[in-house]
């Protein structure tokens, strides 16, 4: 089995790439770590530099489950291209990151998180970052 687990170069996404796999290590399931944004004219922040996916290759490696990396930006949505690479892998589940919001945003999740939440049909995790306590803050 497999978890795909939604990579961008921010905190929520390294809590939810830590957290699928510690769960890929538990239940013995492979991860296959996906980057995915419009491209070409499009660019988009979340797309990840050379340098950035170099990096994410090497931690990668360190891991003893299998792991598997890949990047699109084929001009298509983000949720077209998890649709797809869902419709292919048929995983136990997809992972991604949740970020802190505040104020009117709070009440309104991100619109690709939204849309892979609803559109995929299979079980969607959203995890935080962890969140640090008022007493490391106080001992540094």
């Amino acid at each position: 089995m497999t978890l795909i687990v939604g990579y961008t170069e921010t905190p929520a996404s390294r809590a939810a790439l830590n957290f699928g796999l510690d769960l890929a290590a538990q239940l013995a399931m492979r991860v296959v770590v996906v980057n995915a944004g419009p491209g070409a004219e499009n660019r988009s922040e979340s797309e990840l530099t050379r340098a950035e996916t170099e990096q994410l290759e090497q931690y990668l490696a360190k891991f003893s489950v299998p792991t598997e990396f890949r990047q699109y930006a084929r001009g298509r949505s983000t949720a077209d291209e998890f649709k797809d690479i869902v419709a292919e892998l048929q995983p136990y589940m997809v992972i991604i990151g949740a970020a802190k919001r505040s104020g009117f945003s709070k009440f309104i999740m991100g619109s690709v998180a939204e849309e892979l939440l609803r559109e995929l049909p299979v079980p969607v995790l959203s995890v935080k970052v962890p969140e640090t306590s008022v007493e490391s803050h106080t001992k540094e």
